[in-house]
């Protein structure tokens, strides 16, 4: 597809990189000429120099024969007109990049009145994702199937587990109805067999329904999180703290611009805003910190977040969420028993790439949920079984698969299914895929042939 990108920074030039892999035809519209010259280089694409709200730039870019046109500048205004002429020019799709609280109402959210095909807010969705790890604090990431049936959890694999030694059959008799989809084991990730064995360090996603899934959380550490500590007022903790207010949750936040924290306050008039360098260890002792049961590291500073996070693993912070964009800095935070780490950047294009994807053709088939996990090793996908898709009514013993594919689960009629080889496909299915492959956009796409 031809899709233009306006906006080099860091989730459009992390975009562009997924869309090339992709194999789209990728148009970039930059005001920076050197981001723009360091990018076009670096992914062999197309770019123009200038205002993406600008009518001659976009007719130069061709955007009337544009099937999609993602606006991810900096300012939202800018975005939301552009992403209006763009549709106005001819575009066929409109992607939207808003991240201001003012523009999180119904009127952009709900009835959409300016037409965008999609709009992504990657505070807000970071938010939602922190939420998800501190309901479930055990796990080290969760992520959602099927409007919340059907869950995936990561889990640390520590000395005193009782899941260590298991193989995975073992597991299954104990645990039934719960599903070891992947292991991820110093360096490598791996589809498991049955009689794989669960070791210390190893990193295990956990599939099943909901209760299951909450049932076995509890199993491996009855651990709730009551109190929370979250470092830096920004965008993420406003709407945290929004998703958070309904909880019994007690939440405090620590924030270093005394305007901000005056703000912060007075939006929240509940909330006990700390006005201090969130960062300092003095700080964090003098506020008891080893006693919060959670503590989110939000500021905009990635070292500073990494830091202070190694800190709170030495006071014994169980739950220690640490939010970082610059990703080869990852490399630095593996070495480390970090709780969780949560990366805007990739959440966010995860969001546009599932749209992407869910518009390419892909006959028999429709891409409802896409998630990368285990940095982005394992791509957790959610396909729907439409009329005329041949795997229909076929056992899956009969359906030959590539390697590194596992179907974890069907949904079929609100029911969840852990699948054997006996099991099969019928139409209306939800399908949840596990892959170590690439660029799935069709169920037709893990078959061997």
């Amino acid at each position: 597809m031809k899709i233009i990108v306006i906006g080099g920074g860091k989730v459009g030039s992390a975009l562009c990189q997924s869309l090339v892999e992709e194999n789209h035809d990728v148009i970039l519209i930059e005001e920076k000429k050197d981001v723009l010259k360091r990018l076009t280089k670096l992914y062999d694409i197309m770019g123009i120099v200038g205002n993406g709200a600008n009518f001659k730039i976009l007719e130069e870019a061709g955007v009337n024969h544009c099937d999609i046109f993602i606006a991810l500048t900096e300012k939202d205004e800018v975005n939301m007109i552009a992403a209006v002429l763009a549709k106005k020019m001819g575009a066929k799709e409109t992607i939207v990049r808003m991240r201001n609280p003012e523009y999180s109402n119904s009127y952009f959210k709900d009835r959409n009145f300016l037409g965008f095909s999609a709009v992504v807010n990657p505070e807000l969705l970071t938010a939602q994702y922190i939420a998800n790890s501190v309901e479930f604090p055990n796990a080290q990431s969760v992520e959602h199937f099927a409007n919340g049936r059907v869950m995936l959890m990561e889990f640390h694999i520590t000395k005193k587990s009782h899941l260590c030694n298991l193989t995975l059959n073992q597991f299954r008799k104990k645990f039934n109805g719960l599903v070891v989809c992947a292991i991820q084991r110093d360096d490598q990730v791996l589809i498991p067999h049955g009689e794989a064995t669960i070791k210390t360090d190893d990193h295990i996603f956990v599939t099943g329904n909901r209760l299951e899934m909450i049932l076995f959380h509890n199993y491996v550490k009855k651990k709730n999180v009551k109190n929370m500590m979250l470092i830096g007022a920004g965008k993420i903790t406003y709407y945290l703290l929004h998703i958070l207010k309904n909880t019994n949750i007690k939440v405090r936040v620590m924030e270093i611009n005394p305007e901000r924290a005056t703000w912060l306050s007075q939006e929240f008039p509940y909330l006990h805003v700390i006005q201090g360098d969130g960062t300092a260890k003095e700080l964090l002792l003098e506020e008891n910190i080893q006693n919060y049961d959670a503590v989110a590291t939000l500021t905009g500073y990635d070292e500073e977040n990494i830091i202070a996070s190694m800190f709170l693993e030495t006071l014994g912070v169980e739950k220690n969420i640490t939010k970082v964009n610059r990703t080869a800095l990852l490399e630095i935070i593996d070495a480390q028993p970090f709780s969780s780490i949560v990366v805007p950047k990739r959440i966010a294009i995860d969001s546009i790439m599932h749209f992407i994807r869910g518009r390419v053709n892909a006959e028999g088939s429709k891409l409802d949920a896409m998630h990368h996990i285990a940095n982005e090793q394992i791509e957790t996908l959610q396909f729907e079984i439409k009329e005329g898709n041949p795997l229909a009514d076929l056992q899956l013993a009969n359906i030959e698969l590539k390697d590194n594919v596992l179907i974890a689960a069907i949904i079929r009629k609100n029911q969840t299914l852990f699948p054997t080889g006996q099991d099969h496909l019928e139409i209306g299915d939800k399908v949840i895929v596990i892959t170590l492959l690439k660029n799935i956009s069709s169920i037709k796409d893990l078959l061997a042939r």
